[in-house]
């Protein structure tokens, strides 16, 4: 286990959470004689919680290897064991109180109500010895944890502290800077008719001939902000009949590929079984309308296949539609060209002018301070110094502005530079920057960022089914702010976004907004994410889960033997269990799989369209902390 994950085993959750459950522990064990030895060790828990999170405010990521391991995977374990002992009381008392309202709908009756109390005392004497189990060993976890910081050297004064809860101000995210020339160049070839002709039409030698024009450029460049900057442009917009944006990523599935373009030329849910039925329904769409296509990163450069199926189809459009694509790749940009007949267009975008980072900066980390304001002209001339060596990334420097944003001291950004080349001895300077970014976030920001890891790369979420699966999966618990949950779920993606770990598309008038990771936010989370999130696609992947694991996403599960699937019996802790329909999986695998949901005592979400072979209310009944089921395809 490596540093990364010891860190985010520390900061699942904050340290005023912990000493609330300990509180809510301490009133439940009040009443409880066998508990009365334990009140010293949960008045000396909660005071020592409330000096322990100030150690790590204080840690900057870069200092995390040289503190140690502090063994913050036993302490978090201590800390989700008191956490699932409350809960499953909670559970108790609420069945209890179903029970005695179900006993006096039928009337009074001595026997009924005598099993309903014995019942009660049973289960509640259960889940107190719990509690006392959970406190015993909270206490030794922390008890760890304090001698381990007791002989630590002093910590850096200027540290990179977390960001600010509340009073952040947005601001223009999706502002372009240094692309103008690219943008004009791009507009102009997408409204221009080609071969001087008033309409684009179809080649007889070549009946995919579909016009397509790519923009390549590294990770980083701004390509996918290029592109949306192009299809909000008005000359576009009203040019084209329809926009059809999809996000390809590294699997160039066609079938989902149209099933998205479907959905958005028909403005309807696609819910066609078979690739043909869908390739039809978008051929007789297309053939009267003009529409621009944008394949938005994509990587796919060996199945030609794919492909050829995609533009058959796009071919039989009216006359004057076209494809804008963003990659990284140069063999992806060539291909179009290779397989339709048409000229390649390419786009190379590059690192923009100095002037133009400077002013990215600026516009992100000072925007919201006034020019003549105390330590403006020191924060501008160590801007300066920071836009200079971040100049070969535009996402770099904007994630940096934002975090400096929040933290307008002269000493902070002298410190911040200083962590960059601290980084940069073990890793490259975007994740450098990344990092500094990530590890000042809240601890309940960072778990729900991490926790984005288990869906595919450039997956585009939808702001009430991510906030709802977050709570869901227990990450989200506003019992003790005296907040509702869901807002503040809104709340913490609004700040995710606010940094730029997430992008928002879309939610102009009646369109639905989304929020996707770009590439690189997603590997961070990927990285940071090791130990407690996985996702399974292939049988190898087995291999690098750990039994610490408390969410994963199984996405090829048609893939995978019995054996395979058995392997995640190992897993203790899962919290989150989700399934991708996956089309024919065998029933041997189907009741594998059963088995490990069965297996899963702290699950809290579970999601899957496996079990129509399976009588899945006899396998849930057990799960007392399961709070959210979907299930669909059910058959008897």
């Amino acid at each position: 286990m490596d540093a990364m994950e010891c860190t985010l085993a520390g900061r699942s959750v904050s340290a005023m959470f912990i000493v609330n459950l300990i509180n809510k522990a301490s009133a439940y064990l009040k009443k409880d004689r066998k508990s009365d030895k334990l009140q010293p060790l949960m008045n000396k828990l909660h005071e020592d919680w409330l000096m322990i999170q100030p150690i790590f405010d204080a840690l900057t990521a870069n200092q995390v290897e040289s503190f140690g391991y502090l063994d913050m995977w036993r302490l978090r374990d201590a800390i989700e064991k008191l956490e699932d002992a409350i809960d499953e009381h909670d559970y108790y008392k609420l069945r209890e109180k179903a029970k005695e309202q179900e006993v006096s709908e039928l009337g009074s009756c001595f026997s009924k109500m005598k099993q309903v109390v014995t019942s009660f005392l049973t289960h509640s004497g259960s889940s107190l010895e719990k509690l006392r189990k959970a406190i015993k060993d909270l206490g030794r976890s922390t008890a760890r944890l304090l001698e381990q910081t007791k002989y630590r050297p002093q910590l850096d004064t200027h540290v990179l502290r977390q960001d600010h809860e509340i009073g952040f101000s947005p601001v223009m995210l999706n502002k372009m800077f240094g692309r103008q020339e690219e943008m004009d160049m791009i507009v102009q070839w997408l409204i221009k008719p080609l071969d001087g002709n008033a309409e684009t039409q179809v080649s007889s030698t070549n009946p995919m001939h579909v016009p397509v024009i790519s923009i390549v450029g590294p990770g980083g460049m701004g390509k996918t902000i290029l592109a949306h900057h192009v299809c909000t442009d008005a000359r576009v917009r009203n040019h084209f009949d329809t926009i059809a944006w999809v996000r390809v990523s590294t699997i160039f599935d066609v079938e989902r590929v149209i099933g998205e373009i479907v959905e958005q030329v028909t403005f309807s849910p696609c819910n066609y079984a078979h690739l043909e039925e869908m390739e039809q329904i978008l051929r007789d769409k297309l053939m009267s309308t003009k529409a621009l296509l944008v394949l938005d990163n994509v990587w796919e450069d060996q199945d030609i296949s794919q492909w050829e199926k995609l533009f058959s189809v796009f071919s039989a459009s009216k006359t004057g539609s076209k494809i804008l694509l963003t990659t990284r790749l140069n063999s992806v940009a060539t291909l179009p060209g290779l397989i339709t007949g048409c000229e390649e267009r390419l786009m190379s975008l590059f690192v923009i002018e100095q002037n133009e980072i400077l002013l990215l900066f600026n516009h992100f980390a000072l925007g919201g301070l006034e020019v003549g304001a105390p330590d403006y002209a020191e924060l501008q001339s160590i801007g300066a110094r920071i836009a200079k060596d971040l100049s070969w990334s535009p996402l770099g420097t904007k994630v940096a502005a934002l975090h400096l944003r929040d933290n307008l001291t002269p000493e902070y950004w002298c410190k911040f530079l200083q962590d960059i080349d601290n980084f940069r001895a073990t890793t490259t300077r975007d994740i450098a920057v990344l990092k500094i970014s990530y590890y000042s976030l809240l601890p309940e920001l960072q778990v729900c960022f991490r926790y984005c890891s288990i869906f595919r790369k450039n997956h585009p979420f939808r702001k009430e089914e991510l906030v709802q699966t977050w709570i869901s999966s227990g990450l989200i618990s506003a019992q003790f702010r005296g907040e509702n949950e869901k807002n503040l779920g809104e709340l913490y993606l609004a700040r995710l976004t606010a940094k730029s770990f997430f992008d928002q598309f879309g939610g102009e008038g009646d369109e639905p907004a989304y929020y996707v990771m770009n590439d690189m936010m997603y590997d961070l989370a990927k990285c940071v994410s090791r130990g407690e999130c996985a996702r399974l696609v292939v049988p190898a992947d087995f291999r690098h889960v750990n039994s610490s694991v408390r969410h994963i996403n199984i996405a090829g599960i048609n893939n995978f033997r019995v054996g395979d699937v058995k392997k995640l019996l190992r897993l203790k802790k899962l919290r989150t269990i989700i399934v991708e329909d996956c089309g024919h999986v065998q029933k041997e695998v189907v009741s594998a799989m059963a088995k490990v949901v069965k297996n899963s005592k702290s699950l809290r979400l579970l999601e899957c369209s496996l079990f129509k072979r399976w009588h899945f209310p006899d396998g849930l009944s057990g799960l007392k902390h399961l709070r959210y089921v979907k299930i669909s395809m059910l058959q008897n």
